[in-house]
């Protein structure tokens, strides 16, 4: 089965704009063009950037790979425990030309059932490293060992495979065989950090586990005037976004 990816996001879960710390210390701000002064002029709310989260997409994997074309080392696994294929995404749109997302972190933990012992974890991410060129038509599977692998179109069609239209560098993603996970977003010379990003999660659940849900955080760091900020989703309790929890299945 294929499954493509979008190239929007259309459903979000949380959308609006990055904001800058409420306890922000100027003093310890770095200056990355040299020359730092006395005074840093902070952005003002209108340039900061807008961004959104992607309300998640979750399927299982037999949902999507069949059994009956799974090698028999895949079908053990699935013995042993459940498991579900996540989609996450967000968007960047900076909105002004003085202020730039220089940096972003998409941060996704795992939490499990009340009263479980065993909480899901993480087998897999996608993408786990784009660091040289924008791959276009992008093609990835599902290896025996629950990994995720890039498919060459030489190969002809996989039973299982996602499709991305574009990964753009530089991503890297940390937190395979953990409960918490994330991926890390640089800009690359020419590339800014902007438009849809797409992620992929593996996620092992124990058979006694029948729901699980996720809390999602995304920071960043800006670049506005030779200056580095750090920004946040906004975390106003009294509006209850103090925590983006949403369950997965």
């Amino acid at each position: 089965m294929r499954i493509p990816v979008p190239t929007d996001v259309t459903n979000a879960l949380w959308e609006g704009s990055l904001e800058l710390p409420p306890d922000l210390n100027t003093h310890r701000l770095r200056n990355v063009r040299g020359g730092a002064t006395s005074e840093v002029a902070l952005p003002n709310p209108r340039q900061l950037p807008h961004a959104s989260v992607g309300r998640p997409e979750t399927w299982r994997l037999q949902d999507v790979y069949r059994r009956a074309e799974m090698p028999a080392t895949l079908i053990s696994k699935l013995d042993e425990a459940d498991f579900y294929l996540v989609r996450f995404s967000c968007s960047f749109r900076p909105r002004s030309d003085d202020t730039s997302i220089e940096w972003a972190r998409f941060v996704v933990s795992l939490l499990a059932d009340d009263g479980e012992a065993e909480q899901p974890t993480v087998a897999d991410l996608h993408p786990m490293e784009v660091h040289h060129e924008i791959k276009r038509q992008s093609r990835v599977s599902l290896s025996p060992t629950l990994h995720f692998y890039n498919v060459e179109a030489s190969l002809g069609e996989a039973a299982f495979e996602l499709e991305y239209a574009e990964l753009q560098p530089i991503v890297t993603a940390a937190g395979a065989g953990e409960s918490t996970a994330d991926w890390s977003y640089n800009e690359a010379k020419g590339l800014k950090i902007r438009g849809s990003k797409w992620m992929h999660m593996l996620v092992r659940s124990p058979k006694s586990s029948d729901s699980c849900t996720a809390k999602i955080d995304l920071v960043g760091d800006l670049m506005h005037h030779g200056w580095r900020i750090p920004v946040a989703r906004p975390r106003r309790v009294h509006e209850r976004v103090d925590q983006l929890v949403v369950r997965l299945w």
